[in-house]
């Protein structure tokens, strides 16, 4: 017996010890123990489990501002941005989430959080491309299924109050005994010198990661990866398709619930269509996509308008000076100024876009409100813009070895 009893209590000690060290360095950004500069203020390991932990840490930050999005816009806007003059800000933004996830996640903080005055999203264009097998009946049997991955998280969506709670307890409690924890938790303990991406409590990404790389390997792998990715995943039977169309596509009604939960909730909307680099949009007219992404914007504003005309549409997508940038690929570890890559730009980037959308200070060189009569205009200029620069691009396609 006393053998047993030994066990049990060594057992307990050892299982309250791996507790107390993951609670503490807290290596996934789910506590927010008290941090400590070189010991446990860095969370490399926090990215991998972003899913998890904005489901729970936007309850406890109670935001007035709630930022909605993918990655771009986690590692874009910076919730301690001046600019929010003081205002409580969440960045829900989680890399690789598609536009129901975004949706569900945000509503469910709207539903728990009566703080939230202000809801900014970012809409991407390949969020909202289909595919025929996606047009279907059986559409909405994906939805469930996706949705099955992540809605015992999320106490609005339709599982019961029983799993919602037993599956929760149980991912919160993996995150503190699990022996995957403490593995992260010495690895979060390693790397508090290093230059690594960090998950701040205000669900900003520090992109830090992207600094080691260009240090490391340089710019152009970053251009390389990112275009063939981009261009990996467009083909030409992916389509755009409105709710007015039959088939009827389900990513505009997605975009239309935060739409009318923010309206129910008497809740400012701000929509705005992300930057991207000018080589991330003369990819998409090589993969025959310029037609649909300039349709994309027509009917985003279309939609908007016909289900509340108050909601404004921001547009950084459009070619100027800093869509325009040059990559340095002949300094090729010196950054960029406003992005790390085609896709994701920086924290100053985002910084003048907050300015556009919150203080109404419209950069009259970069992001304009889209409307139906600005729209007109801006599909010409777009059209001449994207020929302007064509040799632009055949000019860095040849830099970076790209299939022609």
């Amino acid at each position: 017996m006393n053998y047993i009893r030994s066990y049990f209590i060594s057992f307990i000690v050892l299982i309250s010890s791996i507790g107390t060290v993951n609670w503490f360095i807290d290596p996934f950004g789910m506590y927010w123990s008290p941090v400590m500069t070189g010991v446990n203020e860095i969370k490399p390991e926090a990215g991998t489990r972003s899913r998890i932990s904005k489901a729970y840490q936007v309850d406890k930050v109670a935001p007035q501002i709630l930022i909605v999005g993918n990655s771009r816009v986690e590692m874009g806007l910076d919730p301690n941005s001046k600019i929010f003059a003081g205002k409580r800000v969440y960045n829900q933004g989680m890399p690789g989430a598609h536009l129901i996830m975004q949706v569900d996640y945000a509503i469910d903080a709207i539903e728990n959080n009566h703080s939230i005055e202000h809801v900014i999203m970012g809409v991407d264009f390949l969020d909202f491309l289909v595919n025929s097998q996606q047009l279907n009946s059986e559409h909405q049997q994906q939805n469930e299924t996706i949705r099955a991955r992540y809605q015992f998280r999320l106490s609005t969506l339709d599982a019961s109050a029983s799993e919602y709670s037993y599956q929760g307890l149980k991912e919160k409690l993996a995150m503190i005994f699990s022996l995957d924890a403490l593995t992260a938790s010495i690895q979060t303990l390693s790397k508090q010198n290093a230059t690594t991406s960090s998950i701040s409590a205000l669900g900003f990404n520090s992109a830090d990661s992207y600094k080691t790389i260009m240090q490391t390997e340089g710019i152009k792998p970053l251009f390389n990866q990112k275009l063939n990715e981009i261009s990996a995943r467009l083909n030409s039977d992916l389509v755009i398709k409105t709710q007015k169309d039959s088939p009827y596509s389900p990513k505009f009604s997605h975009l239309g619930r935060l739409i009318s939960t923010a309206s129910q909730h008497n809740i400012k909307l701000t929509l705005f269509i992300n930057p991207y680099h000018y080589s991330y949009l003369h990819t998409l007219a090589d993969k025959g996509q310029w037609q649909n992404f300039m349709l994309w914007k027509q009917l985003v504003q279309q939609y908007i308008a016909s289900q509340n005309s108050s909601i404004a549409l921001w547009d950084f997508s459009g070619f100027n000076e800093v869509i325009n940038e040059a990559v340095p690929l002949d300094k090729p570890k010196s950054y960029m100024q406003w992005f790390w890559e085609p896709a994701h730009y920086k924290r100053e980037l985002g910084e003048r876009m907050l300015a556009t959308l919150l203080l109404d200070k419209n950069d009259i060189k970069f992001g304009q409100r889209l409307t139906e009569t600005s729209l007109a205009e801006a599909t010409n200029q777009e059209a001449r813009a994207l020929n302007n620069t064509s040799s632009q691009w055949q000019k860095l396609k040849n830099q970076l070895s790209l299939a022609q």
